[in-house]
């Protein structure tokens, strides 16, 4: 989850969807549901994933569901504790693109934000799914929410 749902936490969910849909579905919401941002799909399509068809989302109607784990994306933590009282609440920070005149500066900051929050789902998945390998004939499933 982010503030708007235009940049990280569509980026992050659809990277963790492709990481590892079979421990983890991963759903993008903001605090305000902005428009995705042009540029975010420019850039994740570089990488093979299309966030075309992605409408953005608001917190509140997921407020009802149960999450193992809320990641919350940006400059600044968002309390969701209360919120989702049986997840695991995460923050990441990431800032936001700096050059609105600048395309290309632009999307060289958003490659960067899209290589950073890969490498922190890539540890968050090796670590979250090798502790919750069952001992036994249990199967594992789990949730992840993010922003």
């Amino acid at each position: 989850m982010c503030a708007s749902n235009r940049l990280h936490s569509p980026i992050a969910a659809a990277m963790l969807n492709w990481l590892d849909s079979e421990h983890f579905e991963a759903i993008s919401a903001g605090t305000i549901c902005g428009e995705l941002d042009p540029l975010t799909v420019e850039v994740m399509k570089e990488v093979g994933i299309d966030l075309g068809q992605n409408t953005p989302k608001s917190v509140p109607p997921l407020l009802d569901e149960e999450f193992d784990y809320v990641i919350t994306l940006g400059r600044r933590g968002l309390s969701f504790d209360r919120k989702f009282p049986c997840a695991e609440i995460v923050h990441w920070k990431f800032d936001e693109p700096v050059s609105p005149d600048d395309l290309e500066r632009q999307l060289r900051e958003l490659r960067i934000i899209r290589d950073q929050i890969l490498q922190r789902l890539r540890l968050f998945v090796l670590v979250h799914v090798r502790s919750q390998i069952p001992s036994g004939p249990t199967t594992l499933s789990m949730n992840a929410a993010s922003g």
